[in-house]
């Protein structure tokens, strides 16, 4: 029988609905997708085929005034993993980890984990490259990254600081000009297939991004490396903690060098501790002892309180000060103004103090810098510590005049010493003198700053002339003599607080020589600290001969000719104090061919160069009292069996 019409039209309109309601899903299933959920679902699609891939520009080279490198860029590979991908992971850690020198165990763990992508070592070495591509493993591979070197080693390495794992600057010029060093970064979009492999959508030419700008510093190589030996001969010497170096051009601010020990290699950052990559010329203060002096005898002259030829009663090394004593190392009466600097006398420097007052002597601790930032272009500058005059103690204004109860950075100091140098302008220091683009376009130029004038000239030149005093006959800082030139500086032995117990150690000394060279036309000023030295803690044995041979060879590196052919001065013999040793068969000093090698007596004090003389069993004269400042035969040379060693002391403190 025939199905009906009603029949089969039945079945077309339920077909009909059936189809409508489809479609109608269908609508509004693509309405939730399209409109909805659009933007969501077109995220997760990019975030699964399409990646931003980070490409780091090359850092830009730091070079010293005279283009030498001092910190590179180059390329190192770094080895990653796809951990999905590694097919036995027990296996392939053991290879892997004896391939590039690692932990098997935690090889292991890096591949087994559920993450897409493990580094398992950032810039690896050439051999261990090789290696990795022997091994031909799936899911391991290699990519390029850039890698900061450092060819002069731990040269400056306080300076130029050092770079994290991904080329950001972490210390020195590489933090503070990090955002000129390091270029900008290209973020070019790329697309990944099926299988996870790397397809550029974008063309190649695209990710080449041009490199960081190049850094151009005031220092000069050579003197720093002069500056750091020189350092590093004294402290080990005195077995000292550490030691610090400056040497600025005073007219300018330009820094030629500096220097601090324990030294720090960047290429090993991240085997040395914090304490060796700071940079402690600048981040550190410390009391100043008696270069402080200096200071005070500025501000005195400027006021007008005193003349050069003033006269003090030094009461013969006792004085009485708002209910403390006032030492000096030697007894002294009646001091002319000029030799209170000369010889360092605290009482003498007190009496001055009460002279002048502590508001006007505050005006010039302020003028000076201190207690300010240098604006030195180096992270991590400290301001020192210096109390408002309201707040000092009676005795205060005494301990403040040499240098006690005030704490100052190296490099504030450096450049108020420069101050004097250069007539009375407090100068801006810096490391950087320029920062140049790839293209050539000057980005950065450091030009020399006065920051404002701090004593008039005719103040600067009296001073000078008082200063030049103290390294000659009778002066503190005899042995910072240099040959040919007049050497203008202050000697400084200062007390370290004890920490543990309040007040000051009675072992632990700061000493230090600031001065500036040649003193009439001044080309350096120079500063050099030795932290706890042992044995002898004095800065004119200390620090004085170091300075002496950073400025000898810092002279010549500049080719500055000597302004004086006499030879230094020295001191005359003091009647009773001739003393001999005779020597005996059997010497022990060191033999050379053709003779025996002169012992280096220089620094020692009077009972230390008899209890040695008599060690090595050499024939010896003394001349003088206090402590050794030059030796004939000098330190090195040869001599033969029956000469006498001429030894002249020196009544060296400060």
């Amino acid at each position: 029988m025939k199905p009906s019409f009603q029949g089969i039209k039945f079945r077309l309109a339920i077909a009909g609905l059936f189809f409508l309601l489809m479609f109608l899903a269908v609508a509004v299933r693509a309405f939730q997708l399209q409109i909805l959920q659009g933007e969501k679902l077109k995220r997760l699609g990019e975030r699964q085929h399409l990646k931003e891939w980070i490409v780091l520009p090359k850092r830009g080279t730091i070079l010293d005034r005279a283009g030498e490198p001092l910190a590179l860029s180059l390329e190192a590979q770094s080895v990653y993993a796809r951990p999905r991908r590694i097919q036995e992971p027990e296996t392939a850690a053991r290879s892997l980890a004896q391939a590039l020198g690692l932990n098997p165990v935690e090889v292991e763990q890096k591949i087994k984990t559920e993450k897409p992508f493990v580094w398992l070592k950032r810039q690896i070495t050439p051999k261990e490259a090789e290696k990795i591509k022997a091994l031909d493993l799936a899911g391991v591979g290699m990519s390029f990254e850039p890698n900061r070197y450092y060819p002069q080693g731990q040269l400056a390495g306080q300076v130029v600081g050092f770079v994290g794992r991904d080329s950001q600057g972490l210390e020195g010029v590489e933090l503070h000009y990090d955002t000129y060093i390091r270029g900008e970064s290209s973020n070019p979009v790329i697309e990944r297939d099926a299988l996870g492999r790397r397809v550029l959508a974008q063309g190649v030419e695209e990710i080449q991004v041009p490199p960081g700008a190049d850094i151009h510093l005031t220092l000069d190589t050579s003197i720093q490396y002069l500056a750091e030996k020189q350092l590093e001969a004294a402290a080990t010497k005195y077995r000292a903690k550490a030691g610090i170096a400056v040497v600025v051009e005073p007219f300018s601010g330009e820094v030629l060098a500096l220097a601090n020990y324990p030294f720090f290699n960047p290429n090993n950052s991240s085997r040395q501790s914090s304490q060796q990559w700071r940079n402690r010329a600048v981040t550190d203060s410390f009391e100043p002892g008696s270069t402080f002096k200096t200071i005070l005898a500025a501000a005195a002259l400027e006021e007008d309180v005193v003349g050069k030829e003033d006269l003090f009663y030094c009461e013969f090394g006792k004085y009485s000060f708002a209910g403390k004593t006032i030492h000096d190392t030697h007894e002294y009466g009646w001091l002319p103004f000029y030799k209170i600097i000369q010889y360092s006398s605290n009482i003498g420097v007190t009496k001055v103090a009460e002279k002048l007052k502590k508001e006007r002597y505050f005006k010039y601790i302020d003028r000076f810098g201190f207690g300010r930032l240098t604006g030195i272009d180096i992270p991590g500058e400290a301001s020192g510590m210096v109390r408002s005059p309201d707040s000092w103690s009676a005795v205060d204004l005494a301990t403040h005049a040499f240098g006690q109860g005030i704490a100052v950075t190296p490099i504030q100091l450096v450049m108020a010493y420069g101050a004097i140098a250069n007539g009375g302008f407090l100068m801006r220091p810096f490391v950087v003198r320029r920062v140049v683009a790839p293209d050539g376009e000057v980005l950065v130029a450091n030009q020399p700053h006065v920051l404002r004038r701090v004593v008039s000239e005719k103040t600067a030149r009296l001073l000078t002339s008082i200063l030049k005093g103290v390294v000659s006959d009778g002066g503190t800082g005899l042995m910072a003599g240099v040959e040919g030139f007049e050497v203008a500086g202050k000697t400084g032995t200062a007390q370290k607080a004890d920490l543990d117990h309040g007040g000051y150690s009675s072992k632990k000394r700061v000493a230090s020589f600031i001065g500036f060279v040649p003193a009439d036309d001044p080309r350096l000023v120079m500063l050099v600290i030795v932290d706890e030295p042992e044995g002898n803690v004095y800065g004119g044995v200390v620090a004085a001969p170091a300075f002496r041979n950073i400025a000898r060879g810092a002279l010549r590196r500049l080719a500055i000719v000597p302004d004086k052919p006499e030879p230094l001065p020295i001191p005359a013999a003091i009647k009773g104090t001739l003393v001999r040793v005779e020597r005996k068969s059997g010497n022990e000093a060191v033999r050379r061919e053709g003779g025996l090698e002169v012992p280096d007596f220089v620094g020692l004090s009077l009972r230390e160069a008899i209890e040695k003389a008599r060690t090595l069993k050499l024939k010896v004269e003394m001349r003088g009292s206090g402590y050794v400042v030059k030796q004939t035969p000098a330190p090195g040379t040869v001599w033969g069996r029956g000469e006498t060693l001429t030894l002249n002391l020196q009544g060296v403190w400060g």
